[in-house]
């Protein structure tokens, strides 16, 4: 008896040789699948490489928020080329580049829009003020970077800070030594460690007082912090204690209770006392009498006989306290 054999019903009987042959459908099915795969791998491979080598490529970039570069400064800098693959471009590359590089870049966001454009968003430093140091000076920034190192002129539309050890060696690691180290955009340090913090702190203070016209900070003694307002009042502000309350009651007494040409001196004494004003050239005859911030008029800094303070500085004092 013959062996009988049940075809499947996804078997296929094909004659190869002239012989019956019996073939799995998902055998074949399979090998169609894989044809397809390679198929497809075959055109990506071929559409990545035309991609790369014939589309997307860079023809425009748009720049924002610049306006101490030019637009040639930050290609040459980031390393933007024209023409340059869209795919290809290293957004992160470009933006660590620009800011290690470009001292006045505060942040930068770099951004691809296919198929042929790149944006650039810059967020420049805000200069602060000058630093003095060794007869150079040294431009800070808001955030308290160095922006602009070993200038030989002062930017008059600056203050000038006087006073600041500026902290500019380093302890070479190779050898143990100190060297001379490049301060340009690192951020501000001193010799004394909390000189730095205070005169941040002094800035803030100015700024969240709304004095205005501070055009030089004395912080010699951080203890004895002395500011000029004005080419013509020197305000005599003590410790980093309270900074904001104190130029806040100085900046009233300026504003309501002296003269518009008064030159001279302001100390802010403590809550107690409240701010003394003293002209300048006033003779020193005697002590100083107290008057409240109501008593004491604007003319009379200049047209009443000058008073002297235990201290030795003529003036009149005045109890400020800033509105509630």
């Amino acid at each position: 008896m013959k062996d009988i054999v049940k075809s499947q019903a996804n078997d296929e009987v094909k004659y190869i040789n002239g012989r019956k042959t019996k073939l799995a459908r998902r055998k074949r099915r399979s090998n169609l699948m894989t044809y397809c795969a390679v198929a497809v791998a075959v055109f990506t491979a071929i559409g990545l490489v035309v991609s790369l080598c014939f589309l997307f490529n860079l023809e425009d970039v748009e720049v924002s928020g610049l306006t101490l570069y030019s637009n040639e400064q930050v290609f040459a800098a980031g390393g933007v080329e024209a023409g340059a693959n869209l795919i290809r471009v290293n957004t992160s590359q470009i933006e660590n580049q620009l800011t290690e590089t470009l001292p006045y870049i505060k942040s930068v966001s770099v951004n691809k829009v296919y198929p042929h454009s790149l944006q650039i968003s810059v967020t420049e430093e805000q200069k602060l003020a000058d630093v003095e140091y060794a007869g150079r000076y040294y431009v800070i920034a808001q955030s308290g970077k160095i922006v602009e190192a070993m200038n030989t002129y002062h930017d008059p539309a600056l203050p000038l800070v006087k006073g600041f050890q500026l902290k500019d060696t380093e302890v070479d690691e190779e050898t143990g030594n100190l060297v001379k180290k490049d301060v340009l955009m690192e951020q501000l340090e001193s010799d004394d460690t909390l000189k730095a913090k205070v005169l941040m702190q002094l800035f803030d203070a100015i700024a969240a007082s709304g004095i205005k016209n501070i055009v030089e900070v004395d912080i010699t003694e951080r203890t004895d912090i002395k500011l000029l307002y004005d080419n013509r009042i020197e305000i005599q502000v003590g410790s980093a204690l309270d900074l904001e309350y104190k130029l806040t009651c100085i900046k009233q007494t300026i504003e309501t209770k002296l003269n518009s040409g008064f030159e001279g001196t302001i100390r802010y004494n403590n809550a107690v006392s409240g701010v003394s004003a003293f002209a300048k050239g006033a003779a020193t005859t005697t002590k100083a009498s107290t008057q409240s911030a109501e008593n004491l008029q604007p003319e009379q800094t200049e047209n009443t006989p000058a008073q002297t303070t235990a201290s030795g500085y003529t003036g009149w004092q005045v109890t400020e306290t800033p509105a509630q």
